[in-house]
């Protein structure tokens, strides 16, 4: 777990608004850190300072591995300070890792519980199919021809409930998967495949869980029973219980609740450049880490007037409110009338403001040639994986490879028509438009530089 959280925190994109000096040696520091929790856990909390402050790794697709590290070292001090016999402490240690990873599965099954008026409400009446469709309006995986997609989706809609039912199954097996080591190896090895099936239907990638989960699956397998006899059985199942549900009931560490209805509708904002050779282009979230979690998702509603109905991926918190989408389909003047009655309007000239700075800083930079990756380009293949991979759209991806003139921001809506298959643009306006004049090569501003360094200055840059 150190070592995949440390290579996402090693390997990602600098902030290079901000100077770049700071963020290299915090990246160095996490490396020597990293190798110094591996030999002697109390190193953890520097470690945990530094990818979770300095290198903003406390992001919700890295919180479950961040917890079991904090419950590792929690443990390790305790046993350190009591001494329990050998297979005490590992049957101990199973216990709690245990609970820490399958509390983050059994809260979203309790979610999806009460959002209707009985418990199989969602498994029973949700349309999980809408969510692979807000998917790929959202940007997942639009390289496949709209008409695909369509006839998947066909196909998908009769499988909505068994898909449904097992989801809930495999997220609520925590809370019995300690009565026997074959179940919590099978809940564990169930929720790495669930978090596989949820990247391929909606481009959402919990690679950490994947990877942990089945490693921590993987290690309890390679345990001799005299190790582990006393983790599983009804009094571990009664202590995995009050553990798991104090954390449903938020008064332990907290997951997210993560229980919605998936609606077919989406509004999103997008961002395009211009580049030097006029070529138009998508610039996605892929392109803007470390902040591709933020540029993946919805924070670009304060940008716009318009009422918003939905979060992340369309989804919505009552099923009225999808069944009215639904309904109104394509219509602009029904769609009108719902975003007045159930949406709600975010703009923020304050944060336009500060995000315009921040894009103009940002591509000012990138295109005086200031570095981005703190790997050299021929290794730009071992960088981790994000989380959010909404890396397409009506445009090919900006990569780079030449400086920009202009960022245009855009606000699209799009809709799924479950009827007709069909994929609907409704609604594509300018937002913004952020002129970055011509820019220079990178040897004209060097030759400025130079220049520069060698003139007093005459007055305060505006």
């Amino acid at each position: 777990m150190i070592a995949l959280l440390t290579w996402r925190g090693a390997t990602s994109d600098y902030d290079v608004t901000a100077p770049i000096a700071p963020q290299r040696r915090s990246k160095l520091l996490l490396l020597f850190l990293a190798a110094a929790s591996c030999i002697w856990a109390p190193a953890l909390p520097a470690w945990t300072a530094v990818y979770c402050g300095r290198l903003r790794g406390w992001q919700h697709h890295a919180m479950m591995p961040v917890r079991l590290l904090k419950a590792y070292l929690a443990w390790h001090l305790v046993t350190a300070a009591l001494a329990p016999s050998p297979s005490e402490c590992t049957a101990s240690l199973v216990l709690v890792l245990g609970c820490v990873s399958l509390s983050h599965y059994v809260k979203p099954a309790w979610s999806k519980a009460r959002l209707g008026p009985r418990p199989w409400s969602w498994a029973w009446h949700n349309r999980t199919h809408y969510l692979v469709a807000s998917a790929y309006a959202w940007g997942w995986a639009r390289f496949v021809p709209a008409a695909a997609v369509s006839r998947l989706l066909r196909r998908m809609r009769v499988i909505d409930r068994p898909v449904n039912v097992i989801t809930m199954v495999v997220e609520a097996a925590g809370l019995f998967a300690f009565t026997d080591r074959r179940f919590l190896i099978a809940a564990l090895v169930a929720t790495a495949f669930f978090n596989l099936a949820v990247a391929l239907a909606s481009g959402i990638l919990f690679w950490e869980n994947i990877a942990v989960n089945a490693g921590f699956a993987a290690a309890i397998g390679l345990l001799p029973r005299t190790e582990y006899a006393t983790a599983f059985g009804w009094p571990a199942v009664l202590i995995a219980l009050t553990v798991i549900l104090l954390c449903t009931a938020d008064l332990l560490w907290q997951p997210w609740h993560l229980g919605w209805w998936d609606s077919p509708f989406t509004a999103r904002v997008h961002w395009q450049v211009e580049t030097v050779s006029g070529a138009a282009l998508g610039l996605y979230n892929g392109f803007m880490c470390p902040y591709e979690r933020e540029f993946g998702r919805v924070e670009g509603y304060f940008l716009t007037d318009e009422p918003v109905l939905h979060g992340h991926l369309g989804i919505v918190w009552e099923r009225r409110l999808r069944d009215l989408i639904v309904e109104a389909g394509a219509d602009r003047v029904q769609l009108r009338a719902l975003k007045e009655s159930h949406g709600r309007t975010y703009e923020d000239e304050e944060q336009s403001a500060r995000h315009i700075a921040f894009l103009t800083a940002m591509f000012l930079r990138l295109n005086a040639g200031t570095r981005k990756s703190p790997l050299p380009r021929r290794l730009r293949f071992l960088k981790a994986p994000g989380g959010q991979l909404y890396r397409w759209g009506d445009l090919p991806a900006y990569r780079g490879d030449e400086p920009v003139r202009r960022i245009t921001i855009r606000y699209q809506e799009r809709c799924y028509l479950p009827r007709t298959g069909e994929f609907v643009l409704i609604a594509d306006h300018v937002l913004r438009e952020i002129d970055l004049g011509a820019p220079k090569t990178h040897q004209e501003n060097t030759t400025c530089a130079r220049s520069s360094s060698t003139a007093a200055p005459t007055s305060e840059p505006s």
